[in-house]
């Protein structure tokens, strides 16, 4: 049975991964155009994880914005991409698209619960838009799954237990926990494989925001309180903290199904089923009391000496309500000729999206009354895959494919006479549009000589921009259709030094093209004002990598000098002092990210046993010229911080345990385009070291108990939101 078929840049083989036996197509690549990082299975195993999106924990480089355990909005961050530019990303799983490149931002984040952690075989992170076979967002990283099918009657059971020690500079103080129980079940029956995999998450996260008040207001009709917190914004400009909201409960259900069939010996077919459902309520908690000791959500109150007027949304609590659903076809095939071909389509359909949020504040239980309810059902992105590649000669070895991807974003806002219930009220707002991309591509993969292999590619783009409409309660406006066709160059040159050297350059151009949201996005409720702007430029990025790698008899490592100047970047920025915020979508005449990464992974260093991997880098992003914002010229792009660290260590010291450290750091770092932002608080971006272990048994042949910690040394962080605290695993496997 061959497995799913892959997006590597070369033909990869099968591989028996431990402890139970399947087949994916996985790592090492061959020949990739620059730089790329594969995780195992056998390192999935040693760190701590519940759900697919901590594949990349300890990737070089790159940082997943998880906040806490069930996060939809966990978005990757890389070389030359900061926490609200998900849309510089692509994630895969066997050739279906898991990325949400409808908007781009922190609600663009790849569809993680689409793949559960059990189902994965390994994982392939390449760098940077110099490999054609990729559109224009693999300017920033690119993330392929590889799943697994069995050959055997494979089944696992395993539950964990989480528990978060949270606290804040605000006066909440608690434990949030959760537990997640996950299955799997498959087997081989002739040419057929099956597989499904299930798993039911419940967990509690601590507070993402928190609610500010209005300095000022009718002083005679203030009410003393207590427990508000003085503090001061990110820019120094003070506040006052009174409530904390967004304190999530979610509980996501995730089932995928998985069927492959040898159609004949030279063609393999595999089919996917795969939904996830998250049913989440964000309840509110107020901070302050009044002289009687009972909470105050609304009003006008007089604390810290001075008159404030809490706005009516503050503590207003809210909740999601998802079901999305995704369809996956893909065929295989060679001939006898040596040439091998693909073809894959996936279509991911948000059946059900509902956000609801309440008019009024209802600190602690929500009781219901009036709202808005935001509908995003129907949206979705569909995708189709044409590729071949095969030898020409005995010297070249070619790349052809065709692409073609369509987005569909409708959104509608209503009120509601009860926000927990349905939308049964007059209009709010609406907005929508489509985007559609085509292509075609070749690369060519030349062996000039013993040593050295040039690889020259190409990929022509024609994108389309379509069907955008924005509307309010009694008025709707429709956009011009556009349409624009760009080329992206790609070469890459490699040079043997010796068995064990090897020296490679690589240059690229990728376009990046706006997403419906940045598009035709606009005012989508009454806490938040979104700026959109239907003639933005696609972002073009000339990236160049120069990397210098040995191979070991322990492992090998690396150094890379890469560089980005990115012409008409796409940057939304938020301005928090305000109430509501608002969000405007900007183009930035040109950034640059340049920089240097370390990487190095050995085995059995110093003892038997002992696993290490490790990487440094040193990042430089500045804002080089933005003429709609010049306080921005010169500095440091946001949310890419200069420093980046890891260190994971893995120590088998006995034939049925092993013991694991990971170290996590991130250096200095701003949220602002004019580095305004100076105060280490709620809103900033923090630097920070995130320590986290972890303890194996395998007790018997088919049982394994884990204990494991992330955050070890409980340290506060912030990315405008506060990260988790120390957060404890237990986890339980039965595998048959």
């Amino acid at each position: 049975m061959l497995a799913g078929p892959s997006h590597a840049d070369e033909p990869v083989a099968a591989t028996t991964l431990l402890p139970i036996s399947v087949q994916a197509e996985a790592s090492p690549l061959v020949n990739a155009p620059a730089v790329d990082v594969q995780v195992s299975r056998e390192r999935l195993q040693q760190q701590n994880v519940s759900s697919s999106a901590d594949a990349l924990k300890y990737v070089p480089n790159m940082i997943v914005r998880t906040r806490y355990i069930g996060d939809p909005n966990a978005v990757i961050s890389g070389r030359n991409a900061g926490t609200l530019q998900s849309a510089r990303s692509l994630v895969y799983a066997d050739d279906l698209l898991l990325s949400n490149l409808m908007t781009n931002g922190w609600d663009g984040a790849p569809r993680w619960g689409m793949v559960a952690a059990e189902e994965i075989g390994a994982v392939d992170v390449l760098y940077g838009p110099y490999s054609a076979l990729y559109p224009g967002n693999s300017l920033g990283t690119t993330v392929l799954i590889h799943t697994v099918l069995p050959q055997h009657r494979v089944a696992s059971v395993s539950t964990q237990l989480m528990s978060q020690d949270h606290h804040d500079a605000y006066g909440n103080e608690g434990h949030y926990s959760g537990h997640q129980v996950a299955a799997t079940l498959g087997d081989k029956h002739g040419r057929w494989s099956w597989l499904l995999a299930l798993s039911r998450l419940d967990n509690k996260g601590q507070p993402m925001q928190y609610a500010t008040a209005i300095r000022g207001g009718d002083a005679a009709a203030a009410i003393p309180v207590s427990g508000a917190t003085l503090d001061r914004n990110p820019n120094g400009t003070p506040r006052l903290v009174y409530g904390a909201n967004s304190i999530e409960h979610t509980v996501q259900t995730q089932a995928k199904l998985k069927v492959g069939v040898d159609i004949s010996d030279h063609v393999a077919a595999l089919f996917t089923l795969g939904g996830w459902h998250d049913d989440a309520e964000n309840r509110t908690r107020s901070l302050i009391r009044d002289a009687d000791g009972q909470p105050v959500s609304s009003g006008v109150i007089n604390a810290a000496g001075q008159t404030w007027t809490l706005p009516a949304s503050g503590l207003a609590p809210t909740s999601r309500r998802d079901t999305h659903v995704l369809y996956g076809a893909q065929l295989k095939g060679r001939f006898d000729n040596g040439w091998h071909w693909s073809a894959a389509a996936s279509h991911y359909d948000f059946l059900r999206s509902e956000a609801a949020t309440a008019t009024q504040p209802e600190a602690g239980t929500p009781r219901g009354g009036p709202g808005t309810i935001a509908d995003l059902r129907g949206s979705g992105w569909s995708t189709f895959d044409l590729r071949s590649y095969g030898p020409l000669g005995q010297q070249n070895t070619l790349y052809a494919g065709v692409h073609d991807d369509r987005y569909v974003l409708d959104t509608r806002v209503r009120h509601a006479g009860h926000w927990r219930g349905d939308a049964d009220g007059a209009p709010v707002s609406a907005f929508g549009g489509r985007t559609r991309t085509r292509a075609i591509y070749l690369q060519d993969v030349w062996s000039l000589a013993p040593a050295w292999a040039l690889t020259l590619g190409g990929r022509l783009e024609q994108w389309r921009a379509y069907g955008g409409v924005l509307g309010d309660a009694s008025n709707t406006l429709r956009y011009a259709d556009r349409q624009r066709t760009d080329f992206s160059p790609k070469a890459a040159l490699s040079w043997d030094i010796a068995d064990v050297w090897q020296l490679r350059l690589a240059h690229g151009r990728a376009v990046r093209y706006p997403t419906v949201a940045e598009l035709f996005q606009g005012t989508i409720s009454g806490n938040a004002i979104v700026n959109n702007n239907p003639r933005l430029k696609p972002e073009i990025d000339d990236s160049t990598d120069l990397t210098l790698s040995r191979q070991t008899s322990q492992g090998h490592w690396r150094i890379s000098l890469f560089q980005d100047r990115i012409a008409d970047a796409l940057y939304a920025q938020t301005d928090i002092t305000v109430t509501p915020t608002v969000t405007s979508v900007q183009n930035i005449d040109l950034t640059r990210v340049r920089g240097v990464e370390g990487e190095l992974v050995a085995t059995d260093v110093w003892i038997a046993g002992l696993d290490i991997s490790a990487s440094l880098a040193l990042n430089d992003a500045k804002t080089l010229r933005d003429r709609q914002y010049p306080s921005a010229n010169g500095k440091v792009f946001p949310r890419i911080p200069n420093i980046r660290a890891s260190l994971f260590a893995d120590y088998r010291f006995a034939p049925q345990w092993d013991a694991s450290l990971g170290i996590r750091h991130s250096g200095h770092q701003y949220g602002t385009l004019n580095n305004s932002d100076f105060v280490d608080t709620y809103g900033a971006v923090s630097r920070f070291t995130v320590v986290d272990a972890k303890l194996r048994w395998r007790f018997s042949p088919r049982w394994t108990a884990a204990l494991g910690v992330d955050n070890l040394t409980n340290a506060r962080y912030w990315v405008y939101h506060p990260y988790a605290g120390r957060t404890a695993f237990g986890q339980l496997r039965w595998e048959l």
